[in-house]
Formats: C-alpha cells, structure tokens, sequence
C-alpha cells in the first residue's frame, strides 16, 4: 500500500534528492525519501540490536572518552596492578 502525501523540504534536501534522481540513485523523489527513510528505520533497528547486545553506547562527553582512550593505551602490566590493586581492596575488577 502507498500513501499519498505532500512534504515540505529546505531548498538544499530539494537539490540533493532532484540530484539523485538525475544521477539515476533514485528512480523519483518519492523513491529517493522512501529509501531514505527505510535506510533510517534499519539503521534504528541496528541501534536497537547492538544496544542489546552490548548495553547503552557511551554518551557524548569527551571527557568520558578521553578517560576510555587512556584506559586502552595502558599496558597489560598497568590494567594487572590496577586489577591486582582492587582485588587486594575488595573490589571486583
């Protein structure tokens, strides 16, 4: 079933989505927004299942990804003492 309905775009999506049809990337604007919003609604779905697989993505702080990144450059000697550290204090690793 399709349904008919009328959208209002920024001249610049306007541009972009004429252009993919000229360049036969789409074969009409309204197949050009469809494959773009299945594309959206997959890429969502895999969101979701990654989500579930490994829990929350981490949020945007760069000082949270900064700490992350310095974590990974440790040496396994370093992640060792630090694991050996919170064990002999009671703490899981």
């Amino acid at each position: 079933m399709t349904e008919k309905i009328a959208i209002s775009l920024p001249d610049e999506a306007a541009e972009w989505i004429r252009t993919k049809v000229a360049t036969g990337q789409a074969t009409s604007v309204s197949a050009g927004i469809a494959q773009l919003i299945e594309a959206d609604r997959r890429y969502a779905e895999w969101l979701r299942q990654e989500e579930a697989a490994f829990g929350e993505p981490l949020p945007g702080d760069p000082a949270l990804w900064e700490e992350t990144a310095a974590r990974l450059r440790r040496s396994p000697s370093e992640v060792r003492a630090d694991n050996e550290h919170e064990l002999a204090d009671g703490n899981p690793a």
